[in-house]
């Protein structure tokens, strides 16, 4: 069994928020630690203040620590805009590096070349990965279809927690029937089509609560606030925004459906707790979301970007307790089949060693 005695993660975002992909960053970390392997981090909270607004000096300082530490492999995650350097480094030096994509940032583009350029350039740095982790199966086939060679690609869907609580009984509530959005406030997780689609429901019959960081994108914050506000649906929407994890918890206990409005989606680690804790699923029927809700079965899947086909389906399963409860079944036995965080620790130590074996080609 060959495994690396020192790896250095590379996850240098601009910013420091938290997501499903640093969430997963750091939950690998922690177990590739705990069984005895050296986990050096360059993340935002660990380089000098400021560094990560500057490319070149951030490109400069993450090849002077990987020459300095001389790591057995490097683990390359949401550091796009700094690694071109690494990129030509470890092909003349034969560092061996795993590349991780969580999301195709491109997708958030909304000028097309722009988008095609910053694909093109993401494909050139996953040239320089021995191994690129994807989350899902859509993932895996848009990288596929980049050119990478489908041997150097592994699929390891995220993991969960999957906690011990009983589900509560959802059968016999009174009162408005409560909708749960879990996701950072931004374009992406299009928020706004959900305040949209509330528009055509019968107030008074649903309450929703959007849970997520409101600092991600502010000024997209500032504008579904104002749009809540000009439908007047203050007293129907909480933005209650990023929630501590027994908060979090105590969303999805209290919550009777689970809404996933997002115009793109990388895998859906909000879409699996909630599954977890018994909710019905309405999602936008795009990129990996498919792979966890099965339409009619454990959820309903609508046209992304569409508010009307979203209000019809909110209120189907608003109006109908049984089926409500019906779905939230299956979301919870599909949710039991999926891994948890040890499982995925498992295969991540597998894809680690497999890493340690490769020569870049």
């Amino acid at each position: 069994m060959i495994i690396p005695d020192r790896i250095v993660f590379v996850m240098l975002g601009k910013k420091d928020f938290h997501s499903g992909g640093y969430g997963f960053n750091f939950r690998m970390v922690e177990y590739l630690r705990s069984h005895g392997v050296v986990v050096d981090i360059i993340h935002f909270t660990t380089v000098p203040h400021g560094l990560p607004l500057k490319w070149f000096s951030a490109s400069r300082y993450i090849i002077r620590e990987i020459m300095r530490q001389k790591p057995g492999l490097v683990i390359v995650s949401k550091s796009y805009q700094y690694v071109p350097l690494l990129r030509l480094m470890s092909t003349f030096t034969g560092t061996r590096v795993i590349y991780l994509m969580h999301h195709l940032e491109w997708m958030d583009l909304r000028n097309k070349l722009k988008a095609f350029m910053y694909r093109m350039y993401v494909r050139w740095l996953l040239g320089m990965a021995n191994l690129v982790w994807v989350n899902s199966r859509n993932t895996c086939e848009t990288v596929e279809a980049m050119g990478i060679p489908p041997d150097r690609i592994r699929l390891i869907n995220p993991g969960f927690e999957k906690n011990p609580r009983s589900l509560p009984d959802r059968s016999s509530r009174k009162g408005p029937v409560r909708l749960l959005c879990v996701g950072s406030i931004s374009p992406r997780k299009a928020q706004h089509l959900l305040v949209k689609a509330c528009t055509y429901l019968d107030r008074g019959g649903f309450e929703i609560e959007l849970a997520g960081s409101t600092e991600t994108d502010k000024e997209y914050t500032g504008s579904l606030l104002d749009l809540i506000r000009e439908e007047n649906l203050l007293d129907s929407i909480q933005v209650s925004g990023e929630l501590a994890s027994d908060d979090l918890v105590n969303a999805y206990m209290k919550a009777d459906i689970l809404v996933h409005p997002a115009s793109w989606e990388g895998f859906g680690m909000s879409i699996l707790e909630g599954m977890w804790f018994g909710l019905p699923v309405i999602a936008s029927d795009i990129a990996a979301i498919p792979e966890l809700v099965r339409h009619g079965e454990n959820g309903l899947l609508t046209p992304s970007g569409n508010a009307d086909d979203l209000a019809n389906a909110m209120n189907s399963l608003i109006g109908n307790r049984d089926l409500r409860l019906q779905m939230g079944e299956k979301s919870r036995i599909f949710a039991e089949k999926m891994n948890d965080w040890n499982d995925v620790g498992k295969e991540f130590m597998e894809l680690v060693m497999a890493a340690a074996k490769e020569r870049i080609q």
